[in-house]
């Protein structure tokens, strides 16, 4: 059988446990769950939904692969198609509500990430100039662009406040207005995840949970890290303070609650 420990620092004032059984999931890839408890993931090329009400998806061969999925408003789901430039919103019944060619925004840039933003924006990554935008998909306005990023970008982790542009050596935190507010370093090749104001890191065999301060930068003085034995961890997904770890065919759930001063 195979175990995950938990180390605490003695320092730490932050505590992860494992308290619940977890699940099999069998799927080619698992983008999270909801505040509903509804599972969401791949499986042969559809966007799954599962939950007590039964299971939904949502499949269109035209769009190519999927490239990202945003949960963070489960009333309005993002799922971006990179190769086709196309985002699609759908609602709480995988219905499509709305299809936004990225392809048309003139002038023609090519995006290789988005996420929602809030009501009607949109983050997203312009590749060709390599930087990040604020834009609203209902008036077609791009709202911000910040100035050219240093590296490579791998991911987008946000909410509506804040995106996380995840890059070779860093990880920089930009607020609604395109400022700046932080950078942590990063190392490649790390699993990652976001949830409002605090962020989960795989760094080798360890799991650290940092939390955002009142100046909106990520501090590692309120820390727990998880001690990791299995290697074949191929996503984390954070909601609500609890952290699920997939393990391809099994999903491990710990709750992380913060002790307050």
């Amino acid at each position: 059988m195979k175990w995950i420990f938990l180390l605490l620092f003695t320092c730490s004032i932050t505590v992860a446990q494992k308290t619940e059984e977890g699940f099999t999931l069998v799927a080619d890839y698992f983008y999270g769950i909801d505040d509903f408890g509804a599972i969401y993931y791949g499986k042969s090329d559809a966007f799954i939904k599962k939950s007590e009400k039964g299971i939904q998806q949502f499949y269109d061969v035209q769009l190519g692969d999927l490239t990202e999925v945003d949960l963070i408003n489960p009333l309005r789901i993002l799922l971006f198609y990179k190769d086709t430039q196309t985002v699609v919103l759908l609602d709480n019944r995988l219905n499509e509500k709305q299809r936004i060619s990225l392809s048309e925004i003139i002038p023609s840039r090519f995006f290789e990430h988005a996420r929602l933003a809030g009501e009607r924006r949109l983050w997203l990554h312009d590749l060709d100039q390599n930087r990040l935008e604020l834009y609203d998909y209902i008036n077609d306005k791009t709202l911000i662009s910040t100035a050219v990023l240093k590296d490579q970008v791998s991911q987008l982790l946000s909410d509506y406040n804040f995106c996380h542009v995840v890059s070779k050596n860093h990880i920089e935190t930009y607020n609604s207005y395109g400022s700046k507010t932080g950078t942590i370093p990063f190392t490649t090749g790390s699993i990652l995840d976001y949830d409002f104001e605090r962020l989960v890191i795989l760094d080798e065999n360890k799991i650290k949970v940092l939390k955002m301060d009142k100046e909106y930068r990520f501090r590692e003085s309120e820390i727990t890290t998880i001690t990791v034995t299995e290697k074949d961890i191929n996503s984390l997904y954070l909601k609500s303070g609890k952290l699920y770890i997939w393990h391809r065919n099994r999903i491990d759930i710990y709750t992380i609650n913060p002790i307050k001063n």
